[in-house]
């Protein structure tokens, strides 16, 4: 089944690990990608919109589709020194469709790979669109797992209650709201930075996370746009070897900015964009022919396991390492070039046609 198909990706990518490395966080990502198709009999098409599509025409005929990636850490060598790297595996994708909604979907990829990493200190990422709250409670609900997401512009935060001690009455469960254009973002006040964004941090509550206490950070860009992002871990409680990070972001933090460390965690969520992006552009995606859903899903499964398996084994086979630096299409291309050979020189012989040849 595809939930078998990508059970096992995840304990293989799992497996890479290397035993020094099982303290260290693994990170999911989950998210949504769009394929076109011109046809109207494929089970499931309808009329969606790509909010990447800047040629005035948004709306087009095609699938949805969600999909989780795993970020793995790997020992990899750089100048003679073994230093942290976090491979993107991409585990499958589920079809959107009427029945169940992309929240839902999401949930249920996080319910086929928890059991795997029951053991692990686990952070989903994801962006502002699955900041909602019943992804947000089914996610808090595995005990090792933290969130750390972009989130609206108009998510309401309010600050910490005020102490009740002596008052009457019900205890308030939020204290005075904040307004995302009011909270000073400035050098003077906040001195972070990363990536030419000013940062500031504070311990907020918002409605989406319940009763939940989670930090809240806000960037400001030159132009003077903001940017919400939340945090339900405590950057203290992480357990990263930073030292031995080869990201000179993750590796470059002093304990004054560890603060904002979450943030720079959220970076790593561009790896399932990456995997969208070579999938469609070297994998052919979205050049499927079958009509069914299940046929769809099925497709799109096995074409995902094949680019995850050649991001996977330089790292499993110490003789293919000089791949680990490279693409996985030029692993790929290697790969086919030698079969190609073996099964020349295979059927070399049984296809001559006298025995001269085959001499």
């Amino acid at each position: 089944t595809d939930a078998s198909i990508r059970q096992a990706l995840a304990l293989r990518a799992l497996a890479i690990v290397p035993g020094a490395l099982r303290q260290e966080p693994i990170l999911i990502s989950v998210d949504d990608t769009t394929i076109a198709k011109w046809g109207k009999h494929f089970d499931g098409v309808g009329i969606l919109y790509d909010h990447a599509k800047h040629d005035g025409k948004s709306y087009f005929n095609g699938h949805a589709f969600v999909s989780l990636t795993m970020n793995v850490p790997v020992l990899h060598e750089n100048a003679g020194k073994a230093q942290i790297r976090y491979v993107a595996v991409p585990i499958g994708y589920v079809m959107s469709n009427s029945e169940a909604s992309k929240l839902t979907l999401a949930c249920q990829l996080l319910d086929e790979v928890m059991p795997v990493l029951e053991k692990r200190q686990v952070i989903l990422l994801f962006d502002s669109w699955y900041a909602k709250r019943e992804l947000l409670a089914h996610a808090l609900s595995y005990p090792n797992l933290n969130v750390i997401c972009n989130a609206r512009r108009d998510t309401a935060i309010f600050e910490l209650p005020d102490p009740t001690a002596g008052r009457r009455g019900r205890p308030p469960k939020y204290g005075k709201r904040l307004m995302l254009d009011e909270i000073p973002v400035d050098l003077k006040h906040y001195p972070f930075k990363i990536d030419g964004y000013l940062v500031t941090h504070r311990l907020v509550k918002t409605r989406i996370f319940g009763d939940r206490t989670v930090h809240a950070y806000v960037t400001l860009s030159k132009s003077g746009s903001r940017r919400l992002f939340f945090s339900t871990i405590d950057p203290m409680a992480l357990h990263m070897s930073i030292a031995w990070q080869e990201n000179k972001g993750l590796r470059n933090t002093s304990s004054k900015h560890m603060a904002i460390y979450p943030l720079k965690l959220y970076k790593l969520r561009w790896g399932i964009e990456t995997n969208y992006y070579e999938q469609k552009m070297f994998w052919e995606l979205g050049s499927y022919k079958v009509r069914t859903r299940t046929a769809i899903e099925h497709l799109l499964n096995l074409t995902n396991a094949g680019h995850a398996l050649m991001k996977i084994l330089p790292y499993e086979d110490e003789r293919l390492s000089a791949y680990r630096d490279k693409s996985p299409q030029e692993l790929r291309h290697a790969l086919s070039q030698q079969i190609h050979k073996e099964v020349f020189f295979a059927t070399l012989v049984s296809k001559a046609q006298s025995s001269i040849n085959s001499s």
